[in-house]
């Protein structure tokens, strides 16, 4: 392919060399096929090297085209900035999930910019991947982030700013792993773009997070909890709005130690969420066969609650009567509402003290329970109970292999009978 380019040319050169008006510095110029013209600057102001330096270009980029690469090498800066936009245009489109588009443009700013730069894509190696790796362990503490007062994200598409103290530290086997991903991902969308071979995609390899059960609750410590909530629902010396927001806590309680649901399904659910309810709100319990509707970590699903939580939406539904007129909520108002109607953000503050009240802020290991603690309490409590992992699984969002790895907290004395069987001699 190369001798019929170079006859086809008769004898010129395959490329040219020139000066921009006002510089001084040589560029080259030339045509590949299927790509159209290159422009490239050959930084220097001497002619005979110019003319090295453009033949050694030309000829790099017929055999980059020969062997199914992009002409001329393109920069890690370029490419991760092309895979931002990239990433942007699929959450618009769908493809993939907001939040994910949102984290991911911050991530190679912040971390994989800076570390691989202007080093050709084609160029990095495993070696590379592994220094990066370990240079990110130390980021925050001894390296270019030490001295950084704030970062800065984007949040529900809004860019936030907060300080950074709390980035001052190794991070997690888990964050390792989560940033390892994507930094994979850049490389094979790199690949599929031609400007690398796959067998030029370097191993980007983290430890793996060992399995570690989420902290839950006893049954025991659920009823302590919901009765200290009652109690303080109670308190004849709070006034009428404290009483509100403690209500509405020990509903929350109530619904998500009774359908698993995660924060921030339970912070999206609106009344047309609660399918059934509305129609059988004067009906006895044993009558009132309720579904939800889910929505959140990007995905939406349908599933089956416990009978227990219906208490906690009755709770909900009386308060929103009682503070607007006696009417009922539309379809489309929040569960969980402020007085003037708003939707709740966040119940984190007032768990954390009901929390600190009951003494169970944290578990046996001393791992710090929090909203999602809750929906480890049902799973473990569905399992204890003999449900089907399967149908678990199908019913709380998740996988049959993340129940066994991080959820299923049951001990081994429902199964005691099963353990101490008759052996056969």
């Amino acid at each position: 392919m190369l001798s019929m380019e170079m006859s086809r040319i008769a004898g010129k050169k395959p490329y040219a060399i020139f000066q921009r008006t006002g510089s001084t510095v040589w560029w080259v110029r030339f045509s590949i096929r299927g790509e159209g013209q290159i422009r490239k600057s050959l930084g220097t102001a001497d002619e005979g090297e110019a003319q090295r330096k453009a033949a050694k270009l030309w000829h790099e980029a017929q055999y980059r085209k020969e062997n199914g690469l992009r002409a001329v090498q393109r920069t890690f800066r370029a490419v991760a900035e092309e895979f931002c936009d990239h990433m942007d245009r699929m959450a618009e489109r769908g493809e993939v999930r907001h939040d994910r588009g949102d984290r991911i443009r911050p991530l190679v700013e912040r971390y994989f910019i800076p570390f691989f730069d202007k080093k050709p894509i084609d160029a990095i190696t495993d070696a590379d991947a592994h220094r990066y790796l370990e240079w990110r362990k130390t980021f925050w503490t001894t390296g270019p982030g030490k001295n950084q007062t704030h970062i800065e994200y984007i949040r529900a598409a809004k860019r936030v700013r907060r300080p950074a103290t709390e980035m001052r530290r190794v991070p997690s086997l888990s964050s390792q792993r989560g940033e390892a991903v994507v930094l994979r991902q850049l490389f094979r969308q790199a690949a599929k773009w031609g400007y690398i071979n796959q067998s030029q995609i370097p191993d980007v390899d983290t430890p793996r997070v060992p399995p570690s059960p989420r902290p839950s609750y006893s049954a025991k410590e659920i009823e302590t909890l919901r009765k200290l909530a009652q109690t303080r629902m109670f308190d004849p010396d709070i006034n009428r709005e404290v009483r509100r927001d403690r209500s509405i806590l020990y509903a929350y309680v109530t619904i998500a130690a009774n359908t698993g649901m995660r924060p921030t399904e339970l912070k999206n659910l609106n009344w047309g969420d609660v399918l059934q309810y509305r129609d059988s709100v004067e009906k006895p319990l044993v009558e009132r066969d309720i579904r939800i509707r889910a929505r959140g970590k990007g995905k939406a699903r349908e599933f089956v609650p416990h009978l227990g939580a219906i208490a906690g939406f009755d709770m909900l539904w009386m308060l929103w009567k009682t503070h607007n007129d006696n009417s009922i909520p539309l379809d489309t108002d929040p569960v969980f509402a402020a007085p003037d109607g708003r939707r709740l953000t966040s119940l984190n503050n007032s768990l954390n003290a009901l929390l600190e009240a009951a003494n169970l802020k944290t578990d046996h290991r001393g791992k710090k329970r929090d909203a999602y603690s809750f929906r480890h309490f049902y799973i473990s409590q569905q399992l204890r109970a003999g449900v089907d992992v399967f149908a678990l699984a199908r019913n709380t969002g998740t996988s049959p292999d993340m129940i066994d790895k991080f959820y299923g907290q049951v001990d081994v004395e429902q199964f005691k009978d099963a353990l101490r069987p008759d052996w056969i001699a």
